[in-house]
């Protein structure tokens, strides 16, 4: 219960009450990890989550620590339910700017995946640090760690062949190829209940850029800005009728995240005749990080501004509002 109030909560912008329940829960249910030991982890995962958006490093890297921890100690640590935890681990680690601790995450995962005998597991990992080093700007260990994540995975493992072709196209455009993605884009096509492949998705413009003081009401979190963004993806795999179905102070941003979502292609899927597409909303949120100020010790927010999203559609942050809201447009799709 605890957990399913802290995502509602988070996903009504009340960062702080789904902290609050979080923090909460994990005091009340830490001592019963040896029971429980995937419900106390999945606390700790959320409140990384809301940390994250919230701008509180020190408590985003420890809840991502503590899932792993919990997990390690009383599922085993090499538990294929483990692993994947020590996947999201070094996701966060990539977020968070610790690359190097990142990498070595994910080649312990995938060691331990290839020693257990979990193939698709190993070639996530693999893949992830192909993604990784791509991001690094180091495109031949990059397409190296993508043609070892298949070698992985199995010939005939459609989805990480497609993976290392996405990954090859955004070199591809990198090296100013500009027709890769609509030539990927003819070739790959998914399923209809599969859920959507990303192939190019274009940086949000950067916001600090846009001036904008933030004033805090009492009805959010000050200092943090959100918006709910709701979007198709038609089955040609391009985006359409992208709106802000909610915000809280987004203001000048709001074009900016617009665009981005606009320009994102994604991999073309088969549908029903007619079929306007599938209907996603995703969570953008604009914070600063909370750090302490030399001279005082209370917490502040400090540096740039940055974008974190999540994509509502995929967790149980879908609240009734938002299903009402999905459900509306769903009906009358051309509107």
């Amino acid at each position: 219960m605890s957990l399913q109030a802290s995502v509602e909560q988070f996903a009504g912008g009340r960062y702080v009450d789904a902290r609050r329940t979080l923090q909460n829960a994990i005091g009340r249910n830490r001592d019963h990890a040896a029971d429980l030991p995937g419900p106390v982890s999945s606390l700790y995962a959320t409140l990384a989550t809301v940390a994250e958006h919230m701008g509180d490093t020190n408590l985003w890297r420890w809840s991502a620590l503590n899932n792993v921890q919990v997990l390690r100690r009383y599922a085993g640590e090499n538990n294929i339910a483990t692993l994947g935890q020590e996947l999201s681990l070094g996701d966060n680690m990539v977020v968070l700017g610790d690359t190097s601790v990142a990498d070595k995450t994910y080649l312990t995962v995938q060691r331990k995946a290839v020693e257990g005998g979990f193939s698709e597991l190993a070639a996530g990992a693999a893949f992830r640090r192909a993604w990784l080093a791509l991001f690094l700007e180091h495109n031949r260990e990059a397409e190296q760690f993508a043609d070892e994540a298949v070698t992985l995975a199995g010939a005939n493992n459609r989805q990480m062949v497609e993976l290392r072709d996405i990954l090859r196209t955004r070199i591809a455009i990198r090296r100013g190829d500009a027709g890769a993605v609509d030539t990927l884009a003819t070739r790959l096509r998914q399923s209809a209940t599969d859920a959507p492949t990303l192939i190019f998705a274009p940086p949000v413009e950067d916001i600090n850029r846009i001036d904008i003081n933030f004033v805090a009401d009492a009805w959010h979190d000050s200092k943090i800005r959100y918006a709910d963004v709701g979007y198709w993806i038609r089955p040609d795999g391009r985006t359409s009728g992208a709106e802000v179905l909610r915000t809280s102070g987004l203001g000048q941003w709001a074009p900016g995240i617009l665009r981005q979502v606009t320009e994102r292609r994604y991999a073309p899927f088969d549908g029903e005749p007619g079929s306007p597409g599938n209907y996603r909303i995703d969570r953008f949120t604009v914070r600063s990080t909370l750090g302490t100020p030399t001279g005082t010790r209370i917490a502040q927010r400090m540096g740039k501004l940055t974008v974190h999203i999540v994509d509502l559609t995929e967790t149980d942050a879908m609240t009734a509002e938002h299903r009402q809201q999905s459900s509306k447009v769903l009906a009358n799709p051309n509107s």
